[in-house]
């Protein structure tokens, strides 16, 4: 009798244990296949590169659905069945993503507590990737979370970092350099004309010489915001318009990535799943 309430008891737990994903075979698991092979191999090389440069191990589950399940413990329950992350770091971040509940959580170890607080895997989620999962594009989304966590895991995180959004579409980037183009082909030969009145002896008489004067300094003038604009944009490409690359981190070398399919691969560095952190330290959740 006995023996039979312990059973009664331990099944449901048989039951959640055998429910969990098996362990990935590489970085990103996609059990429901909305990444194609060359976006998988892709997130799997710049992933791989990011655990060789920081020793941090950052995985992706993707599922068509929950089946009923709670989002929180159940993403919990995967990194701790993972062991994700490093064991004496718990350096462990894991991106669930279910497709059909239009639900996702990040999930970090207790060693990226400090670097990842809840409110910024927040906002990462809201500002970064839920606007790309409601276009249903999971590559873009899950890409933008991963080069945002994998920076804030390794640099110290100011508020307002996130905004604006860090990109300009391609159309708004052509249309500027074309009206600069413009504004530059416009001003330039009048500023040269009038310097050479100016300086070399041409229009010496007062009133021209004063609108020559003016013209020199709206045309100056104009210039500044020019200037302005392209040390902005020069900026915003340094500093926030250029997405991850594995260069990034300083490191050059090959490993993690694979020729993957979208259920998951074996990668040819024979890498076999997560480095035995233990349970999750904290995280966000959002849906789309």
């Amino acid at each position: 009798m006995k023996g039979a309430i312990f059973l009664l008891f331990l099944f449901p737990l048989c039951s959640i244990a055998q429910d969990l994903p098996d362990l990935p075979k590489d970085y990103i698991t996609d059990e429901a296949q909305v990444l194609s092979a060359s976006e998988e191999k892709k997130l799997n090389t710049k992933l791989g590169l990011f655990e060789k440069r920081t020793t941090n191990q950052l995985f992706v589950y993707i599922a068509s659905s929950l089946n009923g399940k709670n989002l929180e413990r159940y993403s919990n329950s995967i990194f701790n069945h993972w062991k994700i992350g490093q064991k004496d770091k718990n350096n462990g971040i894991l991106v669930a993503v279910f497709v059909k509940d239009h639900k996702f959580r990040i999930q970090t170890g207790y060693g990226l507590e400090g670097a990842l607080p809840d409110l910024l895997t927040k906002k990462i989620q809201e500002e970064r990737m839920v606007p790309r999962f409601k276009e249903d594009d999971f590559y873009s989304g899950i890409n933008a979370g991963v080069d945002k966590l994998m920076f804030y895991s390794t640099n110290p995180y100011l508020p307002g970092d996130l905004e604006p959004p860090s990109r300009f579409s391609t159309s708004e980037l052509i249309t500027f350099f074309t009206l600069l183009t413009i504004g530059l082909l416009i001003n330039l030969p009048m500023i040269i004309i009038c310097i050479w009145n100016l300086y070399k002896g041409r229009g010496y008489h007062v009133e021209r010489k004063k609108k020559t004067t003016l013209t020199v300094i709206f045309s100056i003038l104009f210039f500044i915001p020019v200037i302005g604009g392209i040390v902005t944009i020069i900026y915003c490409v340094r500093k926030k318009l250029v997405p991850y690359t594995p260069g990034s981190f300083g490191w050059s070398g090959g490993g993690g990535g694979s020729s993957s399919s979208s259920s998951g691969s074996s990668s040819s560095s024979g890498f076999s799943g997560g480095g035995g952190g233990s349970s999750g330290g904290g995280g966000s959740s959002s849906s789309w």
